[in-house]
């Protein structure tokens, strides 16, 4: 293999492992706004059952003041009741007395439902409060690890940049730009191996005399079908296991 293909592959590994540190890296602040909306989801809904509390002590109070202006016209009713020496005025006043009776047991019927929807209300802000608290320790333990997090992965970052510096120096710099070019259009893959006339990047045949010319390693292959710089799978697997120089004759693909 060509040394400027195999320093090629260990910053291709390097890029790979660089987008995926920056992917966490995009990823943190992402989560922490799924937590934070989250949070002010139930902020919201805080505030909202409060608003409607608030509003239902108005109501109650509202009733309780007609309540206790429909008690006094009553008392007054029946003291103008002991003063009435018409019989048809007596029946009269004792009917208008029954009517203002009926309106103030109704406006106290109105008064215990309105107390048992400020309890529910209080118990539903009850649960709310618990919920908040809980997503704020949730929200807080969170912030404290992604940033953690972003600080190790900042820090690899460092030295996987510093690492991909080193491994470009020295590479042509035309073959360095057609590696970014497919790199870009290919998902970040601009070299693939070869294992047995395939293309693995693509998973198309390469021509039987690419495959052989690939084996000689005397000059720098590109996939017919994705654009992909090449090299043979088997020769970097036998240089892994210290078994260079015992790959035999040169063969097209099966």
């Amino acid at each position: 293999m060509r040394p400027e293909l195999r320093k090629l592959i260990e910053v291709q590994e390097v890029d790979k492992a660089i987008l995926e540190i920056n992917q966490a890296l995009d990823k943190a602040p992402a989560d922490l706004a799924a937590q934070a909306a989250a949070l002010e989801a139930l902020q919201q809904e805080h505030a909202a059952r409060l608003q409607e509390l608030e509003g239902l002590k108005k109501q109650r109070q509202e009733v309780e003041a007609e309540m206790a202006d429909m008690e006094a016209g009553i008392k007054k009713s029946r003291q103008r009741l002991m003063e009435i020496k018409s019989n048809i005025e007596y029946k009269a006043m004792l009917k208008e007395i029954a009517f203002k009776e009926d309106q103030r047991d109704q406006r106290e019927t109105k008064i215990l439902e309105l107390m048992d929807q400020m309890e529910q209300q209080n118990r539903g802000l009850a649960d709310l409060d618990q919920q908040l608290k809980e997503q704020e320790a949730a929200m807080a333990r969170l912030k404290k690890d992604l940033e953690g997090q972003v600080a190790l992965l900042q820090a690899d970052l460092k030295v996987l940049e510093e690492k991909k510096k080193k491994l470009r120096k020295g590479l042509p710099p035309q073959l360095l730009k057609r590696y970014e070019f497919i790199r870009q259009r290919r998902n970040g893959t601009a070299i693939a191996p070869v294992h047995e006339g395939v293309c693995l990047g693509c998973h198309m045949n390469i021509l039987p005399q690419q495959f052989i010319d690939l084996q000689k390693g005397e000059e720098i292959i590109q996939c017919p079908h994705c654009q992909r710089l090449l090299y043979w799978l088997e020769e970097v697997e036998e240089e892994a296991s210290g078994q260079t120089g015992s790959r035999g004759r040169l063969s097209g693909p099966p």
